[in-house]
C-alpha cells in the first residue's frame, strides 16, 4: 500500500464535473482517490494513471448486483460520501458511460433535488430565527450599547457570519444539482471535464477566512471567564477608578459596614472586574459605610451612606455617548428625577440626576465612561469633581 496523502476538500462535492476533473488530474500525478472525509480527500500515492472518475447520485445504497453490473461495464466503486458514489475506470473508448440517456440521468436527481429544496427552506427559517435571536435585542431593547458592551456581541456577529456561509453553501449546492438536472432533462449530456482551479482557489480563501473566525470565536469566552474576577474592596488602593466614601463623607466616625459574605466576598464592599472585546476594562465597585452616633434625617436608622461605581474603558470612543445614554436609561427610573447636562472641564459630557438621598453622576471622556450612584447626605456638588478626576486620571 502506497503512502496516503491528504488534500483539503475546497470545493463542494455537489460540483460534480469539477470534482471528476480534479480526481482525474490527481491520478495523472500519481495520487489515486481512496476516501472522502468531512474536511479532507485522501489519496494513495502510486504510479501516474490516465483514468476517468464518475460521481453517481444514489439515494439508496446500491445492492451488490448493481455494483457487479457497473464492474462488468468497467467501472469500479472507489468510495462514497453521503449520497455520492465515486466510480473509476481506465480511459478507453471501449468503456461505456454509466448513463447514455441524459433525460433518464436527470430523473435520477429528482429526490436529491427535492431534499436540497427542503434544506434551503429549513435553513432559510433557521437563518431568520438566528438573525432575530442575535440582532433582535440590539434593535428592540432600550439599552443596545450596554448589552453590546457587557455581552458577547462580536462572538454573536461572527457566529452569524458562519451561519450565513452555511446558508450560502446550501443554496449553492441546491442550484448546482438543480442546474445539472435541468440541463440533463433538456437532453444535454453531463459535462465531466470542468475547470476546477479557480473554484478551489476561492474555496481555499473562504476556508482560511472561516478558520480565522473560528480561532477568534473559540478563545473569547474563555478569556472573558478568566478575566471576570470578584474580590473584596481593599481598604487602601489608588489603582482602581472609583470614588471612595471617605472622599465624600466628612465625619471622622465613618467606618466600613460589613455585609453578607458569599464565596469569601463581602457583598457590600466588593470589586467586580470584567472583560469584553467592546470594553476590555470594566469595573463595578461597591462600598458601604456607617457613621456611629449619627442618624438619617427621617430617624429611620443609623446613618449608613453607600456608593456604587461603574467604570468602562471601551475599545471604540464612538460607543461612549451611547453607553452613557443607556446607563441613564437603566438607572434613572424615578419620574421626578431630573437629568441635567452639566458642562465640565475635561469631560466630553456629564449628566447628573438627584432623587432625595440618591445622587447619580454620568460622565465620559474619550473611551472612558463612569457612572456613580451615591446614597447619602452630602451635596452632589462635592462628588462631581471627584468623578471627573477619576475619569481623567485612569489610564488603564
Amino acid at each position: 500500500m502506497g503512502k496516503m496523502v491528504r488534500k483539503l476538500l475546497l470545493d463542494d462535492i455537489y460540483a460534480v464535473g469539477r470534482n471528476e476533473s480534479w480526481f482525474s488530474d490527481m491520478s495523472k500525478k500519481g495520487l489515486h482517490l481512496t476516501k472522502i472525509g468531512g474536511l479532507f480527500v485522501y489519496f494513495e500515492k502510486g504510479e501516474p494513471k490516465d483514468v476517468r472518475y464518475r460521481i453517481e447520485v444514489l439515494m439508496d445504497k446500491p445492492n451488490q448486483e448493481r455494483i457487479d453490473l457497473y464492474e462488468q461495464c468497467g467501472w469500479d466503486l472507489v468510495t462514497r460520501t453521503g449520497k455520492f458514489y465515486i466510480f473509476i475506470a481506465e480511459k478507453s473508448d471501449k468503456i461505456r458511460e454509466l448513463h447514455t440517456d441524459p433525460v433518464e440521468q436527470g430523473h435520477t436527481l429528482d429526490e436529491l433535488d427535492k431534499l436540497l429544496k427542503r434544506n434551503v427552506l429549513v435553513f432559510s427559517i433557521a437563518l431568520v430565527l438566528m438573525f432575530g435571536l442575535i440582532l433582535g435585542p440590539y434593535f428592540l431593547l432600550d439599552e443596545p450599547v450596554l448589552l453590546m458592551v457587557r455581552g458577547q456581541f462580536l462572538q454573536q456577529v461572527l457566529l452569524l457570519v458562519v451561519e450565513i456561509y452555511v446558508f450560502f453553501r446550501t443554496i449553492r449546492n441546491y442550484l448546482s444539482i438543480r442546474n445539472l438536472k435541468e440541463s440533463l432533462l433538456q437532453g444535454n449530456p453531463a459535462t465531466h471535464y470542468e475547470g476546477y482551479k479557480q473554484a478551489r482557489f476561492f474555496g481555499g480563501i473562504v476556508a482560511l477566512f472561516y478558520v480565522l473566525i473560528a480561532l477568534a470565536i473559540i478563545p473569547l469566552p474563555i478569556v472573558s471567564m478568566n478575566r471576570s474576577i470578584e474580590y473584596n474592596l481593599p481598604e487602601d488602593t489608588d489603582s482602581l477608578p472609583f470614588v471612595r466614601l471617605a472622599e465624600i463623607e466628612e465625619s471622622p466616625n465613618l467606618e466600613r459596614e460589613i455585609g453578607t459574605y458569599y464565596r469569601e466576598v463581602d457583598r457590600k464592599n466588593r470589586v467586580q472586574s470584567d472583560w469584553s472585546l467592546m470594553a476590555p476594562i470594566q469595573y463595578e465597585i461597591d462600598e458601604h459605610g456607617i457613621v456611629s452616633g449619627e442618624m438619617w434625617a427621617d430617624q429611620s436608622g443609623e446613618y449608613s451612606p453607600s456608593i456604587e461605581n461603574q467604570f468602562f474603558k471601551l475599545t471604540f470612543a464612538g460607543l461612549s455617548e451611547g453607553l452613557t445614554e443607556d446607563l441613564i436609561q437603566r438607572y434613572v427610573w424615578e419620574p421626578e428625577a431630573e437629568i441635567i447636562a452639566l458642562p465640565y472641564p475635561g469631560m466630553d459630557k456629564m449628566f447628573i440626576a438627584e432623587d432625595g438621598i440618591r445622587k447619580q453622576i454620568f460622565a465620559y471622556s474619550g473611551k472612558k465612561v463612569m457612572h456613580v450612584t451615591y446614597y447619602g447626605n452630602t451635596n452632589i456638588e462635592k462628588i462631581i469633581p471627584l468623578v471627573a478626576e477619576q475619569v481623567i486620571r485612569f489610564k488603564g
